[in-house]
């Protein structure tokens, strides 16, 4: 990844944090932390990975990785059902769960 780097001393990051944040996060821009000259840090964008965005999230988006009619869907059903049909739990509340 090429980016612009800035630099920055110290003094001045801490005035600019949430500025230069917001330019490192949004715009992609890099920054080169300094402390009398001598480079101390690098703030830097995240590098994002494509596999992080295409895994799936929930169950319900898990879709070719058993066949339709495995027994893990009928499982799945049957606790949905059991937990529709009890009251809620109150997971502050003291003593025997109800």
């Amino acid at each position: 990844m090429m980016y612009t780097m800035t630099i920055m001393s110290i003094a001045e990051t801490r005035q600019h944090l949430s500025e230069i944040l917001g330019k490192v996060a949004y715009g992609g821009e890099a920054f080169l932390i300094t402390k009398k000259g001598r480079p101390m840090a690098r703030i830097v964008p995240i590098q994002k990975t494509k596999s992080s965005s295409k895994r799936p999230k929930t169950l319900g988006e898990i879709k070719g990785w058993l066949a339709d009619d495995d027994p893990f869907f009928r499982n799945l059903e049957l606790i949905r059902e059991i937990s529709r049909k009890q009251n809620p739990r109150n997971p502050f509340s003291r003593g025997k769960w109800k």
